[in-house]
């Protein structure tokens, strides 16, 4: 391992997992659904009792199946509409919808006849569910007409392609909610949630099993302490600690890297039916010498438009800086700035980077306003002419808001240039439009990354500098020989890069035979690997993901890409039948479940549940008895540094001080990564913190939001919290038993 240790991976992983773990100081909440009924005096409650997932990963490619319990615990029938966010890369595949005894298939249709026929099967008084694709990335289920004392199971089956960050792969699932998502049903007024969730007998289970497309280097958790059981290096087994099994309010994530210190290759088939599938991983090593990167040329094009005007544009002027930083003086590099017209660092030719060269782009970039109109498009094809030297990895690097004009020409443009640069995109500025920046970035199959402050602005761009300052292989080309594979994406190949695996999908014909062969190349030279496909296939009923992966992928190709003009309904009609054909949701499928019994005939209340934040975005929980003990993980370091620096008045109360943040007092005494319990005023768990403590009860009882630290623990008594704490805790949290 080129001195390194088995040991030197593990540490270099886990190092990057801190890296890339950020905490914010939004709370995330329980999943929890409440309907406000005729009477505003009367709440109807529809809780989410269980949460379990089935993972399994195999290589780079996770199937899901996640089964979620609810139970009508109010009076009237109701209608839940609940928004489950997964990855951008996610195919939904099935719905099953089960109440009592009976279980009914969702089926998939074209998306304006499901909700047809769901509208109609809840009107009648069946019970019925409707899966629609709410946004990329974003699904929303209704279930209708679950009566009082109803307990529903509903099961999702998806899939999505695992793409790594500096070298690890992440799993992630959401369990927490936090702002409402949009996208109510025309017909219903969106109804607000819960603001007095009492969660006493939430439960979550997950068992993941794990088949390595290499040998794993480490797998854990930043968010859960989790078992993890390897039957040999290539397989393992992952549930939930012991202690775990309530602690359902952190969104899950799951992290694994590969070891090896060589470019590896995985060939995964799924054969036998009418069509077969394959994908082909190449996989790079798990440390990368100095002599394994080629000579790399980078091209920055920057929008200077009036919408970068102000804070984007400093912004955009901040990331440049950084990124530049990181050239050698053996590397190239040019800048495009672009607004109505596009102009060039040097349009001769890309320049060394010296520190000389690097002082005089800074100055051209700092010469830029924020004025004009938005052209990306000739801007990229300005920077696809630019001369191009031979066996040179080049990186094309969008910065802008996404205020621009970035349709299907530009999508067309970065793929069919595919063989010559990836693309990658940075997103600016606190209005970023991250669907243009995601759009950008896929259809180069590149990284998007999204900054919308300056405090972010420096450590985002020197990982991102991280990212792509290690291409280990170009000019990508793969020849199929006694191989018969069609339909391969994405062609052109991309580059290799030390932190990104290249993975290629695809069907195949016939037997599998033959040879496929990689030429490209790297830091050390031409580069070539032969695969024979007999000899080193893994062929498993395992791989049958492969097939919904695949039409996942067609349909980015066909969305991204998008129609020629005159030819938009066409498209339309080619991705409805790619979703029709091989069970997928899409933008205009849906699925919908009706059983055939009538239930009621008494309309049903609408109540809509919030859309789930990021888990970076969600501070941690513990399970006390339910889901009620919040760890407030860590306040991001800025924030840190607001509630010390900050200008909002000092308020001392009894000897205690106090900084206003809006309508909360926050103890000066309260520390980053206390736990933290979140309780309900004048709830039942607030009485009996007063009766354990009564000395607290003359800052416990100020007007508005309180933050107290106590020492080890701290509470926040605010109108949101929870109300459910076991005894025992309150007791620890107050300091008066261990």
């Amino acid at each position: 391992m080129h001195g390194h240790s088995w040991g030197w991976v593990a540490g270099r992983c886990l190092a990057a997992w801190l890296a890339l773990t950020t905490a914010a100081a939004a709370a995330g909440e329980t999943p929890y659904l409440q309907v406000l009924g005729g009477d505003p005096a009367r709440v109807e409650r529809l809780p989410l009792l269980q949460t379990r997932a089935e993972v399994d990963i195999v290589g780079t490619i996770a199937s899901v199946e996640l089964r979620q319990v609810f139970e009508n615990r109010g009076d009237v029938p109701i209608e839940a509409v609940y928004v489950f966010p997964a990855s951008t890369d996610a195919a939904v595949g099935s719905l099953t919808l089960r109440i009592g005894e009976r279980t009914v298939r969702g089926v998939l249709r074209e998306k304006q006849q499901a909700r047809a026929d769901y509208d109609a099967a809840r009107s009648e008084g069946r019970n019925s569910a409707l899966l629609e694709q709410q946004a990329e990335g974003v699904f929303r289920l209704r279930v209708a007409n679950i009566l009082p004392g109803d307990r529903i199971d509903v099961a999702l089956q998806y899939t999505e392609l695992l793409r790594p960050r500096e070298g690890v792969y992440e799993f992630f699932l959401p369990t927490t909610r936090g702002a409402t998502a949009g996208g109510e049903s025309a017909t219903h007024d969106p109804v607000r949630s819960s603001a007095a969730a009492e969660v006493t007998d939430y439960s979550f289970a997950l068992a993941a099993r794990l088949r390595g497309a290499a040998p794993f280097a480490a797998i854990a958790s930043p968010s859960h302490r989790i078992d993890v059981q390897r039957s040999d290096a290539r397989r393992a087994a992952v549930t939930l600690a012991a202690d775990e099994a309530k602690a359902a309010t952190r969104d899950f994530v799951l992290r694994f890297s590969y070891a090896g210190d060589a470019i590896a290759d995985g060939l995964q088939l799924y054969p036998g039916g009418p069509e077969q599938f394959f994908l082909l991983t190449v996989q790079p090593p798990a440390s990368v010498l100095p002599d394994q990167v080629p000579a790399r040329e980078y091209l920055f094009v920057v929008d200077v438009s009036g919408s970068m005007a102000g804070a984007p544009l400093d912004l955009a002027k901040l990331v440049l800086r950084e990124l530049l930083a990181g050239m050698r003086p053996q590397d190239r590099f040019n800048v495009v700035l672009f607004a109505g017209a596009a102009s060039v660092l040097d349009a001769k030719a890309s320049l060394a980077g010296t520190p000389d060269n690097l002082r005089q782009a800074l100055r051209f970039i700092d010469a830029a306003d924020g004025s004009g109109a938005t052209d990306l498009l000739s801007a990229l094809q300005t920077a696809y002419a630019l001369p191009h030297g031979a066996g040179v990895a080049r990186s094309v690097v969008v910065v802008t808001d996404g205020g621009i004009a970035a349709g299907d020409a530009v999508s067309r443009l970065i793929r069919s240039r595919l063989g010559e640069a990836s693309v990658f995109a940075f997103g600016v500025g606190a209005r970023v439009d991250k669907a243009v920046i995601r759009r950008i970035a896929r259809a180069g199959t590149g990284e998007a990354v999204m900054i919308e402050n300056l405090d972010e602005g420096k450590p985002q761009a020197q990982a991102f500098r991280r990212y792509i300052e290690q291409p280990l292989l170009s000019g990508i080309a793969v020849a199929f020989e006694g191989f018969d594979a069609y339909d391969v994406s994405p062609m052109p190949v991309p580059d290799l890069f030390a932190q990104r695996p290249v993975v290629l999908v695809g069907k195949y014909r016939g037997a599998a035979q033959g040879r496929i062969r990689l030429r490209a190349q790297s830091g050390r030279g031409p580069y070539e690997a032969v695969v024979d496909v007999a000899a080193a296939a893994d062929v498993s009923a395992e791989n049958a993901p492969l097939r919904t992966l695949w039409a996942r992928q067609m349909l980015a190709d066909r969305i991204d890409l998008g129609a020629e003009p005159g030819a938009e309904d066409a498209l339309r009609r080619e991705i409805t039948q790619l979703g029709l054909d091989y069970g997928l949701l899409t933008p205009y499928t849906a699925f919908v479940a009706i059983d055939d019994a009538v239930r009621t005939q008494q309309p049903s209340t609408t109540v809509d549940q919030p859309l789930p934040q990021r888990a970076s975005q969600v501070v941690g929980y513990a399970s006390g008895s339910g889901n009620a003990l919040l760890f407030a993980a860590a306040l991001s370091p800025a924030l840190q540094q607001n509630l010390a620096a900050s200008a909002a008045p000092l308020r001392v109360v009894d000897g205690r001080r106090f900084r206003e943040r809006g309508d909360t007092l926050v103890d000066l005494a309260y520390r980053d990564g206390q736990p933290l319990l979140r309780i309900r005023r004048d709830s039942p768990a607030f009485m009996r913190l007063l009766q354990l403590r009564p000395d607290l009860r003359v800052w416990l009882e100020l007007e508005g939001s309180v933050l107290l630290s106590l020492g080890r623990y701290a509470v926040l008594v605010d109108a949101r919290g929870f109300s459910d704490y076991p005894d025992a805790l309150l007791q620890r949290a107050v300091a008066l038993r261990p």
